[in-house]
């Protein structure tokens, strides 16, 4: 890897409405509803390890982006807590559609 991700940080310009839609959208994709908690898991232990610069060799960017995903639509950002499936970001959009269309 060129240079560290900061992973307390968004990938894109919070400054810009395109920046912030990114982000939103990126951390908010209903796909990440549907990962196993198991998966959810190793994501955080992965950020964490990654935060503190140790993690496994040979871990990709690509990786590390992924997990910031996960972690970030899963986890409670205050209490780092796993959130039951409806209170994830991930699944604001479906589950809002569901409430909203009934």
């Amino acid at each position: 890897m060129s240079a560290r991700i900061d992973v307390d940080k968004a990938l894109w310009d919070q400054s810009t409405f395109a920046g912030r839609f990114k982000h939103f959208a990126w951390m908010s994709n209903p796909l990440c509803s549907l990962v196993p908690s198991s998966q959810l898991m190793e994501a955080k232990q992965l950020v964490q390890e990654y935060r503190v610069g140790a993690e496994p060799p040979g871990t990709t960017e690509t990786q590390v982006i992924r997990a910031m995903q996960l972690y970030r639509s899963a986890f409670h950002p205050d209490s780092g807590e796993l959130q039951n499936v409806f209170g994830r970001m991930s699944f604001q959009g479906p589950g809002g559609m569901m409430i909203t269309g009934a």
